[in-house]
């Protein structure tokens, strides 16, 4: 489904070329700090607006993640008729309003719930089996040939309408059994856990693989076609049945979520497939709780399954439930969770060069990720230093920035060399999976959204030498005197002053004229350069004043004639 994830040495893509060797470097851009990045998208706690009427919820702990069942009927009114518009389209709008990504799963049969099935199938022959569990139900046939191929176009329509659309975050494979989740577990008598057969799982994985090459996919068990496919995969009973074990009270249960993982060999599955589930029900009011007593059976520490997993985001209706939720230090220890799932990044060094070309540096960032799981979709890091007008182009490459401690360096070439650019850079994370009302934010400072530094300009060179050309005539004349009270010529005695890197920035006139600073004739660099006030005070053609032995009181610059 998806290609391998680069490794971080392979960040080549992000680099312009040979950089020479610094001259300055800055390693204290921000303290860590992960409730800066608190709420990023596509990660931590979320619920479900279907779940309260109207939709409501409380704001004390961060979401930026919507949950959807959405059964298989209300899209499916007939053969080959798909009403996406009438059933999830809204749904997906109304997150994307809030600035929410949504996670869905389609749904056959949910226990305790009318039947999700479309009932142009039920008409046309489909066997359904009752079930008395969990509030009782009927289970399509899954082997039926008919059910199968409407799955499989339902997906391809799925993947045709909404891979890659940035509203979607995940999708979970659901479909089959109880709840989507892949299993008819009842009483454990061996009755009903043979009805979704092995041809079933496989088409649904095959159909989910062909149809979504963009969208991350997610499977409720480690189903060896899946795993194949780089799907993620999500734990339903997260900190309940996930970890065995220690973590469980000393019990070793090989049927949990972890012991399935590693015996079929896929503990790194989250290095490109996420992870996600959801918390327990019955231990979402308590296992934030300072009396919560884990580890015991069934009682496992959050943070340690988050941890072991990988976990990018885990559903918890608790803590967002209107008529209760989390409250002190449960609360505190909740929001604390959250914003250690899923990816964090930090800013851990900027360095600057001078660059090949002339007035010019390169700034190479680096970045590291500090967080459980990767970034699942492109990502770039952007820079820009408003005072000077130039904003560079966001580089690729942060998502490939996988495991805790990965770091990769990110190199911006061509900034103006000059005190208003460098005095006021700014560096943030970038990616149009991002809502422009929740951007991804650093891990470190106070705010995260934006990591300010000043730089300083290159080092200064030997001051250069004047061309002695007689200087040629000026035929018109300019209207750049309009503040031209004319200065005494005075001295420029720059020998013992610390230079710094000079503009070149020609005066109003000269743009209408279409003329650069070093093409402008001598008489006008004479009358202009420490005369004029106007341009004394803007500024204008700095460099060029200055090597026509011109320049500006107080200013030696360092640039290369």
């Amino acid at each position: 489904m998806k290609p391998p994830r680069l490794l971080p040495a392979a960040l080549a893509a992000a680099a312009a070329g040979a950089v020479a060797a610094p001259y300055y470097t800055a390693t204290e851009l921000g303290e860590p700090n992960l409730a800066a990045a608190s709420g990023n998208p596509l990660r931590g706690f979320l619920t479900s607006p279907d779940w309260t009427s109207p939709p409501r919820q409380r704001e004390e702990v961060p979401s930026s993640l919507d949950f959807y069942y959405v059964g298989v009927d209300e899209i499916m009114t007939g053969p080959g008729m798909p009403d996406w518009d009438g059933s999830l389209e809204p749904r997906l709008a109304a997150s994307a309003a809030r600035g929410r990504h949504a996670v869905v799963r389609l749904l056959l049969d949910s226990p305790g719930e009318p039947s999700m099935v479309p009932g142009y199938l039920i008409d046309g022959g489909l066997a359904m089996n009752p079930y008395d569990a969990y509030g009782g139900g009927a289970s399509p046939d899954y082997s039926d040939e008919n059910l199968l191929r409407a799955l499989g176009d339902l997906v391809a329509s799925f993947g045709a309408r909404y891979d890659g659309d940035t509203r979607l975050g995940f999708v979970q494979a659901g479909l089959l059994g109880f709840w989507g989740e892949w299993h008819t577990y009842t009483d454990g008598s061996g009755e009903t856990e043979g009805w979704i057969p092995e041809a079933a799982r496989d088409l649904v994985v095959a159909a989910y693989a062909e149809a979504f090459s963009v969208t991350q996919l997610q499977i409720r068990y480690p189903h060896p076609s899946a795993l194949e496919a780089g799907f993620g995969l999500h734990d339903d009973s997260f900190a309940h049945s996930t970890l065995d074990g220690a973590a469980n009270g000393g019990t070793d249960v090989g049927w949990f979520f972890w012991p399935q993982v590693r015996a079929a060999g896929a503990e790194d599955f989250w290095r490109s497939g996420a992870m996600g589930g959801e918390l327990r029900p019955e231990l979402q009011a308590e296992v934030f709780s300072g009396g919560y007593g884990a580890p015991g059976e069934f009682r496992q520490d959050f943070d340690l399954c988050a941890s072991i997993t990988h976990a990018t985001y885990i559903l918890n209706y608790h803590a967002f439930a209107a008529d209760g939720g989390y409250g002190g230090s449960d609360l505190a220890r909740a929001v604390a969770s959250a914003d250690r799932m899923g990816y964090a990044f930090r800013a851990t060094r900027v360095a600057v060069a001078e660059g090949s070309a002339a007035s010019t540096v390169d700034v190479t960032v680096t970045v590291e990720q500090v967080g459980l799981a990767p970034f699942y979709y492109p990502l770039g890091l952007t820079l820009n230093c408003p005072g000077g007008g130039w904003h560079g182009a966001p580089l690729p490459g942060v998502e490939t920035l996988v495991a805790r401690g990965d770091a990769g360096s990110f190199t911006f070439a061509g900034l103006p060399a000059t005190a208003r650019c460098l005095d006021g850079v700014s560096i943030s994370l970038a990616s149009g999976f991002a809502y422009l009302s929740n951007p991804i934010r650093f891990a470190q400072g106070a705010d995260g959204r934006t990591i300010e530094v000043a730089l300083p300009l290159p080092p200064r060179p030997a001051p250069p030498t004047a061309d002695p050309t007689a200087p040629p005539t000026l035929s018109g004349d300019d209207d750049d005197d309009a503040d031209d009270d004319d200065a005494d010529d005075g001295d420029n005695d720059d020998d013992d002053e610390e230079c710094e890197w000079c503009s070149d920035e020609p005066s109003p006139w000269m743009e209408r004229k279409d003329m650069e600073c070093d093409d402008a004739p001598g008489r006008l660099l004479e009358k202009k350069c420490r005369r004029n006030n106007r341009w004394k005070r803007e500024e204008f053609c700095t460099f060029t004043c200055y090597v026509n032995e011109s320049g500006y009181d107080d200013i030696t610059c360092c640039n290369d004639a």
